[in-house]
Parts: structure tokens; sequence; C-alpha cells
């Protein structure tokens, strides 16, 4: 009697446990993949770009729970193509793009989408110039580059039409991306724009020194489109620390020693080179003496404190700047795209005064007269007359018209020569 009641629960928990079989089968039977572990040995989609070529696999994804499993069954991951793509037109029906639509049914296509991507898509990359004024060639133009940019949108459009008519191959679309500066387009700012000389020939060494080494500190500037420039801040302070000498510098109307004297000459040529280059000065003044090494109402002067010659580059290109010295001239060339038209510069002197008599003094500590007899007079420095002059720029066009604007108005002061007396 007790071993049939115990062969009945036998029976029993075996029917339990076979409904339970039954049921678990059916259940993963809904989502058993139709295909294989090893579906295809052929890519279901390649992609091209030139000899680039990117592969996509229809593989057999493994379900890690039941949950999982019933979201692929849903999405019909592991089911055959063309039960996919038909799902895919269900979602495109409902209103879903087509990237959502394939990507919900094909998400392993988004890995081969993003490799194509990271390989051949980038930025463009502009031409470069390279400046430097003590090099022949002067400049060195590094070519452009193109970007390209993967058209992700027409990839799914693509890929979901070769699989809807089963072709296994899609050409990549991809966007070429224009540099915004071409090495074609840097080459028209190497022109040469405007050139100003000044001679020194008869300055002292120390003289000439100075002028020289202020202009070595503007060799090699370039001035971006709207940049403005600053002599002083260009230059830097005056001072033996920075490499200057004393020479004759102009002070209360008078010559005298300072440290940097002739310095004004290097920023007059910038200014007069400045001036045909069509820059916009914004700031420029004058001595209080006539100048001998340019025309009257064509000068710039300069100082540490409140003097300084700025320009701005107006044009729509990089502008370049070099300068050069020798033994009697200094020289100012400017570079950039060529003007339309010429620009030369007229001083127009309205009167000049008498010059004054000059001032002898005696050369008590024999700076100027050392070893000379005494009552021999040595000039330390020539005199002045006073000058009102007018400053004109002058435009030829090149149909022969030409303008002329009057651009300053200058009152120079007179000054007594200097003249030292051995004692």
């Amino acid at each position: 009697m007790r071993s049939f009641v115990y062969s009945d629960k036998i029976r029993r928990v075996a029917v339990i446990i076979l409904a339970f079989s039954i049921i678990a089968i059916a259940a993963i039977g809904a989502v058993v993949p139709f295909m294989s572990a090893s579906a295809d040995t052929l890519p279901a989609l390649t992609f091209v770009y030139g000899d680039k070529r990117y592969e996509y696999y229809e593989k057999y994804i493994e379900p890690t729970d039941f949950i999982v499993a019933e979201d692929f069954a849903r999405r019909k991951l592991n089911r055959p193509i063309e039960e996919k793509m038909q799902l895919v037109d269900r979602l495109l029906a409902g209103g879903s793009e087509v990237r959502d639509a394939m990507l919900y049914c094909f998400p392993m296509l988004s890995r081969v989408v993003d490799k194509a991507r990271g390989e051949i898509s980038c930025s463009p990359v502009d031409a470069e110039i390279r400046f430097d004024p003590d090099r022949k060639p002067m400049f060195e133009i590094k070519r452009s580059s193109p970007g390209y940019s993967l058209d992700e949108k027409r990839i799914y459009d693509d890929a979901y039409f070769a699989l809807k008519r089963g072709l296994r191959r899609v050409a990549l679309s991809v966007e070429v991306l224009s540099p915004q500066v071409t090495a074609e387009h840097l080459s028209a700012y190497t022109e040469l724009r405007a050139s100003f000389s000044t001679s020194y020939a008869s300055s002292s060494d120390e003289r000439k020194h100075n002028v020289a080494l202020a202009l070595s500190k503007i060799n090699g500037k370039v001035l971006e489109a709207g940049e403005k420039f600053s002599f002083n801040e260009t230059v830097g302070r005056r001072t033996t620390e920075n490499g200057f000498r004393t020479a004759k510098i102009i002070s209360n109307g008078k010559y005298v020693e300072g440290v940097g004297g002739g310095v004004c000459q290097a920023s007059t040529t910038v200014y007069n080179c400045a001036l045909r280059a069509g820059l916009k000065i914004t700031k420029v003044n004058r001595h209080s003496l006539v100048p001998s090494y340019v025309s009257p109402s064509f000068d710039a002067m300069v100082n540490a404190g409140w003097s300084d010659l700025c320009f701005v580059n107006n044009g729509d290109g990089p502008l370049f700047i070099k300068t050069k010295s020798d033994s009697t001239r200094v020289t100012v060339e400017m570079y950039s795209s060529e003007l339309p038209y010429k620009i030369d510069c007229r001083s127009v002197t309205l009167s000049t005064g008498e010059r004054p008599a000059d001032e002898e003094f005696i050369d008590t500590e024999r700076k100027y007269t050392e070893g000379m007899e005494s009552g021999t007079k040595v000039r330390v420095s020539g005199g002045a007359p006073a000058v009102k002059s007018e400053g004109y720029l002058v435009v030829t066009y090149p149909d022969g018209r030409v303008e002329e604007t009057r651009i300053r108005a200058d009152d120079y002061a007179s000054a007594a020569g200097s003249v030292a007396v051995a004692p």
C-alpha cells in the first residue's frame, strides 16, 4: 500500500516536471535563432569607399537571460534578414526614421559605421604660411588638405535599400570638406606692397646702431587682418639694458645726448612705408624740429612716454614686415595683397624761417675739442629754421585718375646750432 502511494506521488512529480519542461521548451522555441551561430561566411553588407572595405556580418547574439531573450525576440535580432526587414518596414510605416528602424533590428550595424567614420571622417586643414625675412625664399607655404565627412543618414538609407533588394555592396556617401584657406589664397599675400628707405650715411656709429637695432626688432613682424601695430610695444624701451647706445636726440627743441638717439628715424621709415602700403594710421606725432632724413610732415617722433607710432592692418589678410640696413641706408618693406592703385606722398613747405645764429660754448671738459688749440671751434649740432608744411597722400588709379588728400599740417620750431670752443 505504501509503495503504491509513493509511486503515485512520483508520477505526479514527473507530470509536473514534464509540464514545466514543455512550457520552457515552448518559451525557448519562441526565441531560438533561425540562423545558426555561424550563419553566413559571407558578409551581409560590404561598405566601400575607395580602397577601403567595411564588412557587416549577421551573427547570432547570445541572450543573457529570458528578459533579454524576449527583447531579442521582439526585435527579431536572431531571425533571418527577410523577417528583420519586414519589422523594419512596419517601424517605418509607424513613423520611425530609417536609421532608428535599422538599428532596432541590426544593432551591430552601428559598429561598422563607427569604424568607417573613425577612419574616413576628418576636418579640413588650412594652408599655412611661414615668413622668415632673412631666408630665401622668405615665404614657405604648407598646402591645405581637404576634410571628409561620412553622410550617416545616407549610409543607413542605402543599407536599407540594399537589404531590401538582396544586394551586398553599399558605396559609402562621403562629403568632401574644403579648407577655408588654400595655398593659392595665401600666395596672394606675398606681394611687395610698399617699400621706403632713409639715409643715415652721415650719422655716428652709435646712432646707426640704434636705428638698425630698432628696425631689427620689427623685422619679421606679421600683422593679421585687423591687428594693430605699436612701435613702442614692438621695439621696447630704449635703454642700455636693451642694447641701445647714447646718441643725439631732440629734447625741448634742442639736440642733446640721450640713450636711443636715432630711433625716430626707424619709426619714420616704418611710418612712410605704412602710408604707401595703404594702412590706417591711428597715431603719429611730429618732431619739434624738422628732421633732415625725411621731407617735412612725414616724420614720426616716438618716445617711451606719450608718443607712439600706431597703425592697423586694414586689409583682408596678413601683412608681413621686413627691415634691412647697411652702412648708409635703412629700408622697410611690407608684403601683402597687391593694392589696386598706387600711393605716393607729397610734402609741401608753406614757409621757411631764418636759421638762428649758432650758440657757442666753452668745452671745458674737452669732450669735443680734445687735443685742439685754444679757440678752435667744432660744430656739435646744426641749427634748423622754423618750417610750416603739409603732407598729402596721392592715389593714382589704373585708369589715370588721381586723388590727393591732405593728411597733415605741421609747424616746426627753429633751433640754433651748437658749436664747441676749445678752452
